[in-house]
């Protein structure tokens, strides 16, 4: 069984730029089902600080191929709450399904 959080420490500066967060595939079981052939894009709710933010979660290709989910949380939550930059590492446990916790992990 897989664990109900992951670590996130493949921020770059591309990320950084698109404020994304690319969802590898090890830890792709925290988030909806990839839908081989059929991208889709799925309203996530991430709670920090006590607030809830939405963010969109694309994953899937039309080729077929499966890839990394794309995460495109809020710029206040990315930003300002969480000061996430190139290098930041986070920590995202799964509440409920499509409900999620996200921090900044101690040692970034």
């Amino acid at each position: 069984m897989k664990p109900n959080f992951i670590f996130v420490d493949n921020i770059t500066k591309n990320d950084f730029s698109s404020k994304q967060i690319r969802i590898t595939v090890d830890n792709k079981h925290l988030f909806p089902p990839e839908e081989i052939g059929n991208p889709i894009t799925y309203a996530l709710t991430f709670v920090a600080d006590n607030k809830e933010f939405t963010a969109k979660y694309s994953i899937g290709s039309k080729d077929g191929k499966s890839r990394s989910g794309v995460l495109k949380l809020d710029k206040v939550l990315y930003l300002d709450l969480l000061k996430i930059n190139p290098g930041t590492i986070l920590k995202i446990c799964i509440i409920e399904q499509n409900k999620f916790t996200i921090e900044k992990n101690k040692c970034s």
